[in-house]
């Protein structure tokens, strides 16, 4: 199927107020940012919050854009009344014509890695990274249904920052089956308190029309009205107390079992005994893989299929991915930062190989509780033995004051620039808001360690080597 005149005007109806005369290129896709276009694209030129779409019309169709859809004049361009509300019409049009079940996902933290263990469980299309915008998700929507593809399962990444997001979102989604990974200090300067994130993200649940998930976590935060129906999940560390398998008390419980050879999540579940080879680490991670086992099993899946698709599943980067440097382990878990994440993280830095160092960065949208928030989590660092910690950023400094940090460094660049200073065996945890930039100092070391590598190689083949004895 192909974006025609003829849609748009189906579709937008009273949204479309010109169509060019000259006949357009058939669309086989949909994007809003220029660098993103691929050929055959309709470019939505939308108003940001500090220009307009408009000015990348002429990058957008050098890039090979069918066409422009715009709310200002552009030369040969699709005009209407307000582009973000036809690309968000379009969106919901798409969804209306998918048979298939729709998975949303949402929480203070693990959204992005329920989002890719599910889909990788069901074998469904997902959306990409982390678009979890009204906007984002259109495109996913639209680009599915000109595909063809409405049969498949489809797993969304929700993601709200301020009060009504969700609403917007969930019109637009409409998902069969809601789970709510994390409800926990995050993006409070939109939200106001840990009740609002509450509130907010628990809006899924209710939106949800078949299945309803949420860790057991999450749930106790949740208002009574939004409890209801929910099905509860969380998984016992591997110091925990032993735990009965299957539901106990209404909450299906694994265990994270962690061995020389690796992590692994086990659990009955759907009558059936499952133990896998975990493609992350923590127990976060493990909770993550046990609601994906949950909504999976729940919509056809066996459990033994379903576990062994996560298992082949690939870890978005940037979320404690691990990477060997030289000797020197690096968990970089630069995508983003709130307490409840760093706490989970520094308890995988805990059981990784001595000595420990640690890059943390600002913990961003905190709102009025910011320095607080970051207080705590110095606190905690400091009765965690670590053997060496930066911070970065200037709400850092909270860290910085009550952990007994090594370095203070104002931003990633400067942090970057001192890599060289950084442990040269042992473990790397480095991690901040994505606001911060910390994936520079990632980028800075694995450089380093790099040419220092280099530099060893070539001092090895350039030295003289000792003469062959000959033999009689």
């Amino acid at each position: 199927m192909t974006l025609d005149p003829a849609t748009l005007q189906r579709v937008l109806g009273a949204h479309l107020l010109h169509v060019p005369d000259a006949p357009l290129a058939p669309a086989t896709g949909v994007r809003f940012h220029s660098d993103r276009v691929r050929p055959g694209d309709a470019f939505f030129a939308l108003q940001g919050a500090a220009t307009h779409g408009v000015r990348f019309a002429d990058d957008a169709l050098a890039r090979g854009a069918a066409f422009v859809v715009s709310d200002r004049p552009h030369p040969g361009a699709v005009l209407v009344d307000d582009a973000g509300a036809a690309l968000l019409a379009l969106g919901r049009t798409a969804r209306a014509e998918r048979a298939g079940p729709l998975v949303g996902i949402t929480g203070s933290a693990g959204k992005t890695t329920t989002k890719g263990l599910l889909a990788a469980a069901l074998d469904a299309a997902a959306s990409p990274g982390n678009l979890n915008t009204p906007h984002a998700l259109a495109t996913v929507l639209v680009d599915l249904w000109l595909a063809g593809d409405g049969a498949r399962p489809l797993v969304l990444e929700l993601g709200v920052d301020r009060s009504g997001d969700m609403a917007l979102l969930t019109d637009l989604v409409r998902p069969t089956h809601g789970i709510v990974t994390l409800i926990a200090p995050a993006h409070l300067q939109g939200l106001g308190d840990l009740a609002g994130v509450a509130r907010e993200k628990g809006a899924l649940l209710r939106a949800a029309t078949t299945g309803r998930y949420a860790s057991d976590a999450a749930w106790r935060r949740l208002p009574d009205d939004l409890r209801a129906g929910v099905r509860r999940y969380r998984v016992a560390g591997p110091d925990g107390a032993e735990v009965p398998d299957g539901d106990a008390d209404g909450v299906t419980v694994g265990r994270h079992v962690v061995r020389e050879d690796g992590e692994r999540l086990r659990a009955t579940l759907g009558g059936a005994e499952v133990d896998l080879a975990l493609p992350g680490a923590g127990r976060a991670f493990a909770e993550n893989a046990l609601a994906a086992l949950l909504v999976a099993i729940d919509l056809g899946v066996p459990a033994r299929t379903a576990a062994d698709r996560i298992e082949r599943a690939r870890v978005e980067a940037g979320r404690l991915t691990p990477v060997e440097l030289a000797g020197l382990r690096v968990l970089d878990d630069t995508y983003n930062a709130n307490p409840a994440s760093v706490a989970a993280a520094l308890e995988v830095l805990a059981r990784a190989p001595r000595p420990h160092a640690l890059v943390l960065g600002s913990m961003l949208e905190l709102g009025e509780d910011a320095v607080a928030h970051h207080r705590d989590v110095g606190r905690a660092i400091a009765t965690r033995g670590i053997d060496l910690v930066w911070t970065v950023g200037s709400a850092a400094t909270a860290i910085a004051d009550t952990c007994g940090v090594a370095r203070h460094f104002a931003d990633a660049a400067e942090a970057a620039a001192a890599v060289d200073d950084l442990p040269r065996d042992g473990t790397l945890l480095v991690k901040g808001s994505r606001g911060i930039g910390l994936e520079a100092v990632v980028a800075a070391l694995s450089a380093s360690r790099a040419e220092r590598v280099s530099r060893a190689e070539r001092a090895e083949s350039a030295a003289p080597r000792a003469p062959r004895e000959e033999l009689p």
